[in-house]
């Protein structure tokens, strides 16, 4: 059965895990960052390799190295929510952080460290809402298992 996004909830941890595990990701403390509103696409673009035979005159493509894609999360804001202020405390450090994402149902999570980066408030207008938008950028692979939160 397919699954809508709702109820999907997003954790902040200014520590790193000690280790790319679920074990490492478990054993931090998680903020929620309050009034998301969208949670964007966060993942891995490879870079590509052509290799030429002259044999054949076929160029093959091969799987490069790998780069975090930047995915946006926008949030409405909350005044004195500890999520939303480690948020802007990440955004002006220089150091990795820790994100989970945890599932509609509340019982799986992805986890991934990376970098917070261009938080910026929403535009003022007529339609927007109080708000600001960041980037997390990933730089380890993602770790999807069991939620931590309860």
């Amino acid at each position: 059965m397919t699954e809508t996004s709702i109820k999907k909830r997003c954790y902040i941890s200014l520590t790193k895990p000690a280790s790319n595990t679920l074990a490492g990701y478990t054993a931090l403390t998680w903020t929620k960052i309050g009034g998301v509103v969208t949670i964007g696409q966060i993942g891995f673009n490879h870079a590509t390799i052509e290799a030429p035979d002259l044999e054949t005159g076929i160029t093959q493509t091969l799987k490069g190295a790998r780069s975090g894609t930047g995915g946006q999360i926008a949030f409405r804001q909350i005044a004195a929510d500890t999520g939303q202020t480690a948020v802007s405390t990440a955004n002006e450090g220089e150091t990795e952080v820790a994100i989970q994402v945890v599932d509609p149902d509340g019982t799986t999570s992805d986890y991934w460290t990376g970098i917070i980066h261009s938080l910026v408030d929403n535009e003022a207008s007529t339609t927007s809402y109080e708000g600001s938008t960041f980037t997390f950028v990933p730089n380890y692979a993602r770790v999807r298992g069991a939620s931590d939160i309860t």
